[in-house]
């Protein structure tokens, strides 16, 4: 209880002293101190010393051998309690078992009562969250059973010390990792509630970051009709709590300010919709590299763009949709014939109704109309977008400028079909008055006449060509059209484009290490690693199929090719210390007309403290004023003589705040004083001048003549000596015991980052060992930082980067938009003709795509003007030119599982082989890591450390070290 009430100063840090004495000691308890340090041990203690999970209970036969893990139990049913013990133990069920060696019944008892529990110390996530809930109050800790509606338990305890629940799962020996579940384990959440014996909370949103997305709210609906009447159930239920309790004033007051704290936390987090920065990669990665392999993402990871992923976008509509990334090159470099199919009631997923050369890149709207735009010079994959209705399909492709391939399909949703076969209407929106003429060989009448209709087409926006294809029927059916692109008379220049925040649908392979060694690859720039990719598709006989690669901070260059698409969204941006992007990019080869003129990488010749962040950092003035004093002496660069200024200002835009408690007359402060300048200097000068850190000196002197020649030596923020009070209060707040001491702060939160002891050794260290060392250091107190904090501080540098692409291109790729959208023309009518302005303005328009489709100057010079005078002769654009891009088009029955062929093992290890020289050694390698892998899995199933298979690990990045590694498994 002196824990909870935070009054055992000594205790607690007797704690952490003995952090290297304890069995239970990890490498990340150096971010809790004192009672949260206890609860984290007591976590990893219960679950190796005190319960056993139980999947199936051992023979209770004491002369049976070969049961005793109860591998060898056959379940026989479940029934209630019935002995004396399993109504004691308040059992709700009781499983039974019956041993297959010695058929023997065995029973297991669902205990609820701890007393039961105690004794028989097994049982699954439902008795380990009862007996540890028990452990927790019994040393005092304020704790509440959570209940997730989705089948498990845990519970949480409320840090006095950080002024906020815990979450501690006894199951898997952890805390404070709330992610675990939606992240991990890849839980579909709806509700979470927690219950303590005088309050009930709904806690749903501290384990979820897609609170706000509809399908995470149709799962809540299926328990409540709406979040209000879930708030009033649960205001009622404390209501009457309370009252039944009889609860005193105080206790009243304490829950209802945790209450506000907490729904302030909440608030927070889903604004921003993401988890902290250590959990990013679990988010990116998860199941990807295994779901690579197979050349699937799973269930729950659709990469289209869902309106989940298009909260806050304010383009987003439930009428249209589109991928995270639109553009998308097919192997440039292996292909001749550009061929497109489409298959409107596809097999095998929504994105295979439309293919470009292999590549599916249909999007879906249930009931809607896919639409893909092609680029006629390269085959590019310009854009993907589904539309509810077919007005807005003429309306989108009005945009599209002429010459551009067009494949399209309806999507029926059969259900739906089946659903409203009484209506007989068409679920895609039919409009009259809709425009397609630009469309040579598409039949609107015959759509708008065809209920219920599956509609494929292929063509050319404003001709018509002989290969095109138009079929509208009640029955679903393929059509492929091969295109003859004529490359050698384009001049289509390709360029990478970087997709910040941006991960592939699957990898192929890493970067050879003969190109870049592996540990180069980790402390490579994005510069280099450029220079390397650059390097690998000049030399490698393997990178025709290359379409670009994937990398981030400290991660390894993996290659991308065709199965990449479509691209999905990484979890957020974060920084680096140095103000830096750290997350997830893919670059990918497309014509130079759509990748902006900027978008290049390029070597960074600056200082590290060139970075510095530009937004405003909300330090928590209120907290560091009621601790430190309204104002801080402060010194000038030009001056020694120091003067006062408000805390607010003096401690603005820092990042991280250190108090220094410390006296002239005290000999080890001396001593540490000057490695504590060399620190500060360093910081301020090399690694953040601003946005870094501050430290405050809190005297202990005797005397203020004392204080003002001992401060003299120092660069530091000061607290005037006549605030002795407030500096008294500071000690005695933080266990201040001895100086010299120094204790770092967060600035957003009021948070202890590091420990007084810790810190002080750790300066003691960097120092010793030079500029690079101090650096690391600070970077290392900035990882500790609460999660809250850097969520905030992602959300603010998200912000700002939004707001300097804003500055710069208007939000837009300007460079893009004028090559994908039409240029805007006078409506044309039958009544209204062309002038000859018009016609000159067609005539400068068509001339250069004729030029670049292979037309020597004077037959584009001819093709140009008959073009535009049939235009002016049928403005409505029905008679339309069949162009110069020849083709052929057919039936085509291929489906998904088509596309893919079967290919034995032997074949693939045999093109594995030839494709690493013959080497066998490599072969042997990436499956032997794989088995070892899986082994581990096998024999430790429960492990979370097996439950994602993240990439870029030690053991992806050897399995991927080898062209074709990943086909191979």
């Amino acid at each position: 209880r002196s824990f909870l009430n935070g009054g055992d100063t000594t205790a607690a840090d007797s704690i952490s002293a003995s952090a290297t004495k304890s069995p239970y000691f990890r490498d990340d308890d150096v971010n809790y101190e004192g009672d949260d340090l206890l609860l984290k041990r007591l976590t990893l203690y219960f679950k190796t010393e005190v319960m056993k999970w139980c999947n199936q209970p051992p023979c209770s036969n004491s002369t049976c051998t070969g049961n005793d893990d109860g591998k060898k139990m056959e379940s026989k049913g479940v029934r209630g309690p019935t002995t004396q013990e399993e109504k004691t133990g308040g059992a709700s069920r009781v499983e039974v078992y019956n041993c297959t060696l010695c058929n023997t019944e065995t029973t297991f008892p669902r205990y609820n009562s701890p007393r039961a529990l105690l004794k028989s110390k097994r049982g699954r996530c439902g008795e380990f969250a009862n007996l540890f809930g028990t452990y927790c109050r019994a040393l005092g800790f304020d704790t509440r059973y959570i209940l997730d509606f989705t089948d498990h338990v845990w519970v949480e305890v409320w840090s006095v010390r950080q002024q906020r629940w815990l979450m501690a799962d006894s199951c898997e020996g952890l805390i404070d990792r709330p992610n675990m579940y939606e992240q991990g384990w890849g839980k579909k959440l709806s509700y979470a509630v927690g219950a303590t014996h005088d309050s009930v909370a709904d806690v749903s949103r501290r384990y979820t970051r897609k609170f706000l997305s509809d399908d995470f709210q149709t799962r809540r609906r299926e328990f409540s009709p709406s979040e209000v009447m879930s708030d009033q159930v649960c205001m009622q239920m404390n209501g009457t709590v309370r009252q039944m309790s009889n609860m005193a004033k105080g206790r009243a007051e304490e829950l209802d300010k945790r209450a506000k704290m907490e729904q302030k936390f909440f608030n927070t987090v889903q604004s921003s919709g993401v988890w902290d920065s250590e959990y990013r990669e679990g988010r990116i990665s998860g199941s990807l590299a295994w779901k690579a392999a197979r050349r699937e993402l799973g269930e729950g990871n659709d990469t289209t763009r869902t309106e989940e992923e298009k909260d806050g976008d304010d383009g987003a509509s439930p009428e249209e949709t589109s991928f995270w990334v639109e553009s998308f090159l097919p192997s440039p470099r292996c292909q001749n014939d550009l061929i497109i199919a489409v298959r409107p009631k596809a097999a095998e997923g929504k994105r295979w109704s439309i293919e470009v050369n292999g590549v599916p890149c249909a999007a879906l709207l249930a009931n809607g109309v896919a639409v893909v735009i092609v680029d006629e010079l390269s085959g590019c994959i310009l854009q993907s977008k589904a539309f509810s209705d077919w007005s807005s399909v003429a309306s989108f492709l009005n945009t599209v400028p002429d010459g551009r391939i067009v494949a399209l399909c309806s999507f029926v949703d059969e259900k739906v079909e089946e659903e409203e076969e009484k209506e007989s209407i068409n679920k895609i929106i039919c409009s009259e008055g809709t425009d397609f003429s630009r469309l040579g060989g598409f039949d609107y009448d015959k759509v708008t006449s065809w209920p219920k209709s599956f509609v494929s087409f292929i063509g050319r926006v404003a001709f018509h060509p002989t290969w095109s294809s138009f079929y509208v029927s009640s029955e679903s059916s393929s059509m492929e059209v091969s295109i003859q692109l004529d490359k050698s008379a384009a001049s289509t220049t390709y360029k990478l484009r970087s997709e910040k925040n941006t991960v592939p649908a699957a990898i192929f392979t890493r970067l050879p290490d003969y190109i870049m060694p592996l540990s180069t690859q980790l402390l490579a720039s994005n510069y280099q690693k450029r220079v390397a990719f650059e390097a690998y598709m000049e030399k490698d006989s393997n990178s025709f199929s290359i379409v670009g690669y994937t990398t981030r901070s400290e991660a390894p260059v993996y290659l991308i090719q065709n199965s990449a698409f479509p691209f999905r969204a990484a979890n957020g941006p974060t920084q680096t210390a140095e103000g830096e992007d750290s997350s997830w990019a893919t670059y990918h080869y497309l014509p130079d007309a759509i990748v902006p003129d900027d978008d290049v990488v390029e070597e960074k010749h600056h200082s590290k403290n060139s970075g510095t962040p530009n937004f405003d950092i909300p330090i928590a003035d209120d907290y560091f004023m009621g601790l430190l004093g309204s104002q801080l002496l402060v010194k000038n660069d030009n001056s020694s003589d120091p003067t006062l200024l408000d805390t607010s200002s003096a401690l603005a835009n820092s990042r991280l705040i250190a108090l220094y408690f410390s006296a002239s007359w005290c000999g080890p402060c001396r001593g540490f004083t000057p490695m504590l300048i060399e620190f500060h200097n360093v910081l301020k000068e090399q690694v953040a001048s601003s946005h870094g850190l501050e430290i405050v000196f809190v005297s202990s002197d005797r005397s203020d003549a004392e204080f003002q020649q001992y401060y003299k030596k120092m660069p530091f923020k000061a607290m005037s000596f006549s605030q002795r009070e407030l500096a008294q209060r500071a000690k005695s707040l933080f266990g201040v015991r001895g100086i010299p001491s120094l204790v770092i702060i967060d600035s957003l939160s009021g948070r202890i980052v590091v420990s007084p002891d810790e810190s002080r050794r750790e300066v003691h260290q960097a120092c010793r060992h030079g500029e690079e060392a101090i650096e690391r250091l600070f970077h290392s107190w900035l990882d500790k930082i609460p999660e809250e904090s850097k969520s905030m501080i992602d959300i603010l540098a998200l912000s700002c980067a939004e707001a300097d692409g804003t500055a710069q291109t208007g939000g837009r790729n300007t460079k893009a938009e004028t090559y994908l959208k039409r240029t805007t023309e006078k409506k044309v009518t039958a009544s209204s003709p062309l002038s000859k302005e018009d016609i000159a303005i067609r005539v400068k328009e068509l001339f250069p795509r004729l030029v670049a489709q292979g037309l020597a100057p004077n037959e584009a010079a001819a093709e140009a003007i008959k073009q535009a005078t049939l235009q002016q002769s049928d403005p409505t654009f029905e008679n339309l030119e069949s162009g110069h891009i020849g083709g052929e088009s057919k039936a085509a029955t291929l489906n998904k599982s088509d596309a893919i062929t079967n290919i034995s093992v032997a074949q693939t290890v045999d093109t594995f082989y030839k494709m690493n020289s013959g080497e066998k050694d490599k072969v042997v390698t990436v499956l032997s890591t794989a088995q070892k892998y899986v082994a581990n899995v096998q024999k430790d199933p429960t492990n979370p450390r097996f439950r994602n298979f993240r990439l870029s690990n030690k053991v992806f990045d050897r399995i991927t070290s080898n062209s074709g590694s990943m086909e191979l498994l």
